[in-house]
């Protein structure tokens, strides 16, 4: 459960106070010590288990200030981080944010946080030399933030501004001693329902890496994965960050509120020596599939800067396809379809082997996956609940099902 509460505004001044109650597994982090002070994704760990969360998520002291020819946003204290490079709803820092939004559309945001982290970031933090390797302690490094100074610039234009057909979204990035660049580049034109739609994202990390963690900073290239208590996936060399990454995106579909069906069809590719340039796995990346990107593993799928595309010499490659059809004005129902292929060295065991499965995952069988993604969902949706499930089915060179049901309500 995630609780963000906001005050009415006096005078443009207002106060967002947020929880957040989480149990289970596949979640992300936590603690609190000013530099190294985001407590994760989440909030505080309850009891010294690491997926338990329940605490004070966000807060924040919030200002606005509205004229006749722009609006402008200013907002200071832990705060999530919303752009294209996260997950907007968990993902959050120390530090603020302004937004100027002009009458022609446009708009201008500025971001500097102090520590910040991400899912993506935790959780790799974690399982790689950088936390403690031990599944039943929270100490700092598996339960801080990065104090890497981050800052932030975009320029956006929605699509549905003034009666535009045309939209974009640009931002640059810089995360001290750790990134030395983040960008993303976004343009879609839409025709009256068919639209084609470009994504770019490029990163750069820097030669000695710094993270600076809450119990010392880890300076180098050294990924190293302790066997026999973590997976380690040896289709690389794992002490090689990858310099330079970079991936694109290019989509064309259909999309219309009068129409019940909608599709889109695209293809993934990369360049550069990696292709892992993204604070979260996913961030603003548009693409079908429900598990490939980021729900198998919680570190390695999709396009997070620490997950496998952060290493030397790996490449991605991915076909996809949407079909949504809606039934009346409650239900929907949806098929997706990828293929992933490429140097991905995403955590999947090609050929059987002897042992366990964590034997089995410490195996040299981990580069160049191959497999077919196929997952049906449905979804019912009255006023602000909403339920979906979906599964998804992989084949290929990996034979492997997942489902989920979600129940939401939006207040």
């Amino acid at each position: 459960m995630k609780l963000d509460l906001t005050t009415g505004k006096v005078e443009g001044w207002s106060f967002t106070g947020g929880l957040m109650f989480n149990m289970g597994s596949s979640n992300p982090t936590t603690t609190s010590n000013t530099n190294y002070a985001t407590q994760g994704s989440m909030a505080i760990v309850t009891g010294g288990k690491y997926n338990d969360r329940f605490g004070v998520a966000v807060f924040s002291v919030n200002k606005e200030i509205a004229t006749q020819n722009a609006k402008t946003e200013f907002s200071v204290g832990r705060i999530n981080l919303v752009n294209v490079f996260t997950d907007k709803t968990l993902d959050v820092g120390n530090g603020g944010k302004a937004r100027f939004i002009a009458n022609n559309g446009i708009t201008y945001g500025a971001e500097y946080f102090d520590s910040w982290v991400t899912g993506h970031v935790i959780y790799n933090a974690r399982r790689t030399s950088l936390g403690n390797n031990s599944t039943n302690s929270a100490i700092p490094t598996t339960t801080g933030s990065l104090g890497n100074d981050l800052v932030i610039l975009s320029l956006n234009k929605g699509d549905n501004v003034a009666g535009s057909k045309f939209s974009f979204n640009v931002a640059l990035g810089h995360a001290n001693r750790l990134l030395d660049y983040l960008a993303f580049v976004d343009a879609k034109y839409d025709f009256g329902g068919v639209y084609v739609l470009g994504q770019v994202s490029a990163t750069g990390m820097s030669k000695n890496a710094n993270f600076m963690l809450p119990n010392g900073n880890k300076t180098g290239t050294d990924w190293t994965q302790t066997a026999g208590q973590f997976f380690s996936y040896t289709g690389f060399n794992n002490s090689d960050w990858a310099s330079n990454r970079g991936m694109y995106n290019i989509q064309v579909g259909y999309k219309n509120k009068e129409a019940p069906v909608s599709a889109k069809l695209g293809f993934v590719g990369s360049f550069g020596d990696g292709y892992g340039t993204l604070l979260d796995s996913k961030g603003g990346i548009d693409v079908a599939g429900k598990f490939w990107i980021n729900s198998y593993d919680a570190t390695n799928e999709g396009f997070g800067f620490m997950g496998a595309g952060g290493r030397s010499g790996t490449s991605i490659y991915v076909a996809y396809l949407a079909l949504d059809y809606k039934l009346g004005k409650a239900w929907k129902v949806g098929l997706d379809y990828s293929f992933i292929t490429g140097n991905n060295n995403y955590p999947f065991v090609a050929n059987a082997v002897a042992g366990s499965l964590k034997d089995k995952l410490t195996q040299d069988n981990a580069k160049g996956i191959t497999y077919h993604e196929i997952a049906p969902s449905i979804t019912y949706k009255v006023g602000k609940v909403s339920a979906t499930a979906y599964y998804g089915r992989n084949l290929g060179d990996v034979n492997y099902g997942k489902g989920r049901v979600e129940i939401r309500y939006d207040f």
